[in-house]
């Protein structure tokens, strides 16, 4: 991939463009089979691109470098959190924040902070979640892209969804919808370029799947459609994404007491997540498996827990 042991003595874009085309190729990984897949090599290519930082270089050339290690310290922490290594994840947040705003790229860090949001709201930290993502909104305006402020409004209303703030929650995915297509005619730089409308649409499933839960077991039935949307337009290359609205999905059935049609969809969860060499896979699953015990007597209910406490249990290796 790259030689570890060979620093340039000086620096040129040629090199700034390694960064980021390896960085490029590992978020793919990433988006694959998950932060097990990627991690190791970003931290060997953040050994090599980091001295970098030191050669004195020209402040065009320095401030693409500052872009390009940030951005790949954001791919570290976010690979780091999908491993559930939350330390590490937040000594490379920390670090992509330092020199995102060392570069003035206001983007990358409205990146970050919905990135760090995203680490709350996994572990249940809905209010912290919700604080990063309010913090980002600011900066992503200031940064001029509307995609950046629809990511994080989308993420708001998923942390307001957990909640129980329905208004709230709707009013501001609402606005994600809105500048989301306002966001058509932009060119998103890397970190933000998987947000496209099965993302949006996969979030506002996730929203009515949690509302479901806190406010009305009727936003189940909304929740449906939305999340078969969502799978239906999911590309072979977001085996991750597939298995999350997938879970969530069986869990809508669940909620809606039909089992039959929940055990199906999460087996297909269980099948998806398989190859994928991430813990949240396993955590996503430990609410479905909660609520397919509530209907413990139900033949198909019954399985779907077995088949779900069989692939928890597993070693993390074969997950």
């Amino acid at each position: 991939m790259f030689d570890g042991d060979a620093f340039p003595a000086r620096v040129d874009r040629t090199d700034v463009r390694h960064v980021e085309t390896l960085t490029s190729a590992l978020r793919a990984l990433d988006h694959e089979y998950g932060g097990g897949a990627c991690r190791d090599a970003c931290v060997a290519l953040l050994n090599w691109a980091t001295p970098l930082l030191g050669t004195g270089e020209p402040a065009r050339v320095l401030r693409r470098l500052q872009v390009a290690v940030a951005d790949l310290h954001n791919l570290a922490g976010w690979a780091s959190f999908d491993l559930g290594l939350l330390e590490s994840a937040h000594l490379h947040f920390g670090r992509a924040m330092d020199l995102a705003r060392a570069a003035g790229n206001c983007a990358l860090e409205a990146n970050i902070l919905y990135r760090m949001g995203r680490v709350h709201l996994h572990h249940e930290l809905a209010e912290d979640a919700l604080a990063s993502f309010r913090r980002g909104l600011p900066v992503a305006q200031a940064s001029g892209s509307t995609l950046a402020m629809a990511i994080l409004h989308a993420n708001e209303a998923w942390a307001l969804a957990k909640m129980g703030a329905e208004k709230h929650a709707l009013r501001q995915f609402a606005c994600a919808e809105e500048e989301f297509h306002r966001s058509s005619r932009e060119d998103p730089p890397p970190w933000a370029r998987f947000f496209d409308l099965a993302d949006l649409v996969s979030i506002g499933g996730m929203v009515h799947t949690e509302l479901a839960r806190t406010c009305d077991v009727r936003y189940a039935r909304s929740a449906i459609p939305l999340l078969t949307r969502a799978i239906a337009s999911c590309g072979a290359d977001a085996a991750r994404s597939q298995s999350f609205r997938l879970a969530a999905l069986s869990m809508n059935h669940l909620v809606r007491n039909e089992a039959e049609q929940a055990r199906d969809v999460g087996v297909r969860a269980i099948e998806v997540s398989g190859p994928i060499r991430s813990v949240r896979t396993r955590d996503r699953m430990r609410p479905l498996k909660k609520e397919a015990e509530r209907l413990r007597g139900n033949e198909a209910a019954d399985e779907l827990c077995a088949r779900l406490g069989e692939f928890m249990a597993a070693p993390r290796g074969a997950a």
